[in-house]
Parts: C-alpha cells; structure tokens; sequence
C-alpha cells in the first residue's frame, strides 16, 4: 500500500462520520421543527399540548371555577368563595343579566351584591348550596420564573405561563369617553367620536350636546374633561346629552386614553395576541405575569402546581403581561362585600353615591 493511499483512509473515514454527523442532524432539525410546527410560539404557553400538560393542576381548581355571562355572553371568569353560592369575579365586565356556569354545566341567574371599584372586584350570589371552593395560599407569594395556570370550566386549563415581576403597583389612568369636545352653549359640544370607544358603543354621535355626566352639570369642554378625569378606564357613567333639541340619557363604560390614542398599536395588538381589558390600572398591588389571557378569561383564580389559588386574575395589560390581585388582598374583601359594606353597583346613582358605594378611585 503506497503512502498516498495510507493518506486518503483517514480523510475518507473523517468525511463519512461528517456526513453521518450531518444526516443525524438533519434528523433531528426536522424532528424539531415538526414539533414547533405543533408547538407554535404563541402556543408554547397557550397550546392545547402545553395545556393538557398542566391538567392534573387544574383537576380540582377547575370545580370552584365558573363561567361568568352577561346577556349570554361570556364576560369574565369566577371563583366560588363560599360554599352556598358566593362568587367573586371582575367587576367592570359586568353590564347586563348575569348568570354563571359550574363545571357541572348548570347555570343559574346570578344577583351582584357588591361591587370594589379600586380593586374591579364584584362579589355575585346564585342559588346553590354545597359547592366547591377555593383553596386560597396567601402565605407567600410566587417566585420570578414560577409556573402559574389559570383554570376554566374544562379539563386543560385556559392557559399556563410564569410570574415575570413581583408584587407592585399599577398607577391610575384616567377614564376617557372617547370624544373630542369643544365648548357649547351649557354644555359640551361632541365634534367626533373615536372609534371602538365607550362614547361609540353607547351611541354618541358629532353635534350631542353633553350637559351631565354622573350627575354633575356640565358648562363647558374644560370642566367635562376636568370632571370625568376622576374616573377611571372602566367605570360606567350616566351621560344626559342634547341631540336635535331632545334630551336623551346613555350609559357610557369609560375608556383606557392608551387605547384611543395609539389606535395603531391597538390594531397590532389584536393582531399579535388578542384584546385587552377595559380596566387594567390602578391596582395597589398585583402579581405580574406571562400568562396569555382574553379579557373575558380573567375574574377567576390563577394557582400555582400545587393548585392552590395565589390570586385573582384582574386584568390583560399587554401581549405576554397579565395582572393578578394577590390572595392576601382579596380574602378580606369577600366578607366586606358579602356584609353589603359596599353596595350593588348601580350606573344610574350620581358620583358622590358611587364613591361611597363601591368604592370608585377619584
């Protein structure tokens, strides 16, 4: 054998295990590309695989958890919190007939008792005795990176993710109507109306006249914008307006002012990862996570994998930010609003009654 040939064995040696090296990682770049074909990034903590992981978590959770309607239409999420009957859930989706959903399927017509309107909780009661419910953990909070599921009615939870920032607080933003105004004659003269605004889906149209607002006369644009500025994104307020020489009266839910002035970004945001909850500030103190939710999918519990509940969901923020009230700021509230120390919500009492009674930040 002459040298040139004893040269060519290693490389052609070295070039088939390259070639396998490269066949076996072929291999599995496919294998794991599949897998990501199925595991989508938007699903990696929203996936019906990634939520069937977590179903053991849920499989007590889910049995104090319901689905909360109003006028048929899913509003929110509830947890049970006493066993005949007691619901708690969030507030501002509420408008209408409710009724809520057990895991057993019944549905009952639900009464609201009362209502915080710092922390946009509302405490409803159904007929129904010997339910299930929940088991709070409110010794502690969670840890940076832990795993938290939020349950619904079925067997996978509606979503899973992790605690992104500790417990802080989330300033006020003030509610808008979502109107431009100009000066009238005793009043506010409406020039436009945003669109997908509070002022839109209660009817405003350009040339209303706006002369009250929760009970307070207005006089001008700059007293109207001074006067609902003590509300906040959310809340609901009785508007007695002026159109072709009548007057007429609407009920507006106040709008987040981030939503109406960066339309563009509330364009991708749906877009991107679906819609965000009307009311989704001015929290003393929340826990801050990944969790991708639906306002509608937020009122209920979220646990930790021991399934015990370390809060309550209160709010989509953003696309990956979600905000839960912790457990040791919601337990004291269910008896302060099972005793009626704030009474029912009711849109149509003037400001200074609302303040008082559930509780409105000014």
């Amino acid at each position: 054998m002459n040298q040139d040939h004893k040269n060519r064995i290693p490389q052609i040696v070295r070039l088939f295990a390259l070639t396998l090296i490269i066949t076996t990682c072929a291999g599995w770049l496919t294998d794991s590309a599949s897998a990501f074909d199925q595991l989508q990034p938007s699903q990696l903590t929203s996936g019906s695989q990634m939520r069937r992981a977590f179903r053991s978590v849920v499989s007590t959770p889910r049995s104090w958890t319901v689905r909360v309607r109003v006028n048929g239409r899913e509003a929110s999420l509830g947890a049970i919190v006493e066993s005949d009957g007691w619901i708690l859930t969030k507030a501002s989706q509420l408008e209408g007939k409710v009724t809520c959903e057990l895991t057993t399927a019944e549905r009952y017509e639900a009464e609201i008792i009362g209502v915080d309107g710092k922390l946009d909780l509302a405490l409803l009661k159904i007929d129904a005795r010997n339910l299930p419910t929940v088991q709070w953990q409110s010794v502690t909070d969670p840890k940076v990176g832990q795993w938290l599921v939020t349950p619904g009615l079925s067997m996978s939870p509606v979503s899973v993710g992790v605690l992104s920032v500790t417990r802080r607080d989330i300033k006020p933003a003030p509610g808008v109507l979502g109107v431009q105004i100009d000066d009238a004659n005793g009043g506010a003269l409406v020039k436009q109306v945003m669109r997908e605004s509070g002022a839109e889906e209660a009817g405003l149209k350009p040339g209303d006249v706006i002369l009250n607002v929760a009970g307070e006369n207005i006089d001008s644009a700059s007293s109207l914008s001074r006067f609902i500025r003590k509300f906040l994104p959310g809340d609901r307020v009785q508007v007695r307006l002026l159109r072709d020489e009548e007057e007429i009266n609407a009920v507006v839910v106040l709008t987040d002012p981030q939503m109406l002035i960066y339309d563009r970004l509330r364009e991708m945001q749906k877009k991107m990862g679906g819609a965000l909850s009307r009311r989704k500030t001015g929290f003393s103190e929340v826990l801050q996570h990944d969790t991708v939710l639906r306002p509608e999918d937020c009122g209920g519990v979220i646990v930790d994998l021991q399934g015990k509940a370390i809060g309550l969901n209160i709010a989509r923020a953003g696309r990956t930010k979600s905000f839960a009230i912790p457990a040791d700021q919601v337990i004291p509230m269910i008896q302060k609003l099972k005793l009626k120390e704030y009474a029912p919500y009711n849109p149509q009492k003037d400001h200074k009654e609302q303040t008082v009674a559930a509780g409105s930040a000014s």
